[in-house]
């Protein structure tokens, strides 16, 4: 467990923005993937880390499960353990504009809702709605 959540701690520290997957799953360098024509899906490392913790019995996403674990800490170690909430990613013009280019991809392939592609990105799905008009 210590090891997953150290793997989890690194990849979130990387921060290169997305990870770029083949339909089969498979990462691969966005330049690659333009090179050789391969379609492929930007994907949120904080998403893949998530379902990794998750996986593991660590349901971050669970508030419930959240505060139990806090209390736990705070019971065993006797000093109270705030747990911080994440900070609101930040996109560039540059990386809105290829993950605007991406969906246009997708679109013509007729593979996904808007709704759908926005939560595999990690937006919101208003947020993603402004980027297509902007």
């Amino acid at each position: 467990m210590r090891e997953l959540i150290k793997e989890a701690i690194a990849d979130l520290k990387k921060g290169d923005g997305f990870i770029y997957v083949t339909s089969d799953g498979k990462k691969i360098d966005l330049h690659e993937a333009a090179s050789t024509g391969t379609a492929v899906t930007p994907v949120s490392p904080k998403n893949e880390v998530l379902k990794k913790l998750d996986a593991a019995g660590l349901h971050l996403n669970d508030t419930r499960f959240l505060n139990e674990l806090n209390e736990l800490i705070s019971l065993v170690t006797g000093s109270s353990v705030a747990i911080k909430s994440s900070k609101r990613r930040s996109f560039s013009d540059s990386e809105k504009s290829e993950i605007v280019e991406e969906w246009n991809k997708v679109e013509a392939a007729g593979k996904k809702s808007k709704a759908a592609f926005a939560r595999e990105i990690g937006v919101g799905y208003q947020t993603f709605i402004n980027w297509l008009r902007g």
